[in-house]
């Protein structure tokens, strides 16, 4: 009995809605880019912290999202990515290579 209820606690647990994504698809691919940069990691200038806001912000509500600053330290933006005023991603972006990353 104590071996059920191990194994099902573990299955519970693995497959609870913790993903950052919605219907199963990321709502951040791993290693995505921005758009105004190449997707070999590299713009040709750094991006201001106003260009790096309005590419988050047009990369995210092609995908019907809204963009939350967090904070800017560097040449790195935090985000939270919401839905409905619900967090469902936060990320990073990097304004030198253009990659977003989820470290939701």
């Amino acid at each position: 009995m104590s071996v059920f209820i191990v194994v099902l606690t573990l299955l519970l647990v693995t497959w609870s809605g913790v993903y950052a994504w919605r219907t199963g698809k990321p709502v951040t691919p791993y290693g995505d880019f921005c758009p105004h940069c190449t997707n070999y990691g590299s713009c040709k200038t750094i991006m201001s912290h106003e260009d790096a806001r309005k590419a988050m912000i047009n990369y995210y509500q092609e995908k019907g999202l809204n963009v939350e600053l967090e904070n800017k330290r560097g040449r790195f933006i935090r985000a939270r990515i919401k839905e409905q005023n619900r967090v469902i991603d936060v990320i990073i972006f990097d304004r030198r290579t253009g990659r977003v990353r989820s470290i939701y």
